[in-house]
């Protein structure tokens, strides 16, 4: 344990000294940083947008309209009995 604790203090020693002595690196690694991140904001955002789009797509001609006879007002009513509730619950999930 002692040896992977001085392991991981000296490497990180050793991995930050160069930005900390050099007033130019410091602020390139930070530019590099914020353009990076924005590129990657960016790519998230655009990859979103089209998921949204091609799911909308795919709603409007590959879904079939729904066509049961499960009235809406139904859902608020409370089943009676226990077959009522089986009936109420395949209807409600679309397993016929």
């Amino acid at each position: 344990m002692k040896n992977k604790v001085f392991n991981t203090v000296f490497t990180l020693l050793f991995l930050t000294a160069n930005a900390g002595l050099c007033e130019q690196t410091r602020s390139a690694v930070m530019q590099n940083a914020f353009v990076k991140f924005a590129f990657a904001m960016c790519g998230v955002i655009l990859s979103a947008i089209i998921i949204f789009f091609g799911l909308k797509l795919y709603k409007k001609f590959f879904m079939k309209r729904n066509s049961s006879n499960f009235i809406k007002d139904e859902v608020l009513r409370t089943p009676k009995t226990t077959e009522e509730a089986i009936k109420f619950f395949i209807n409600r999930n679309k397993l016929n």
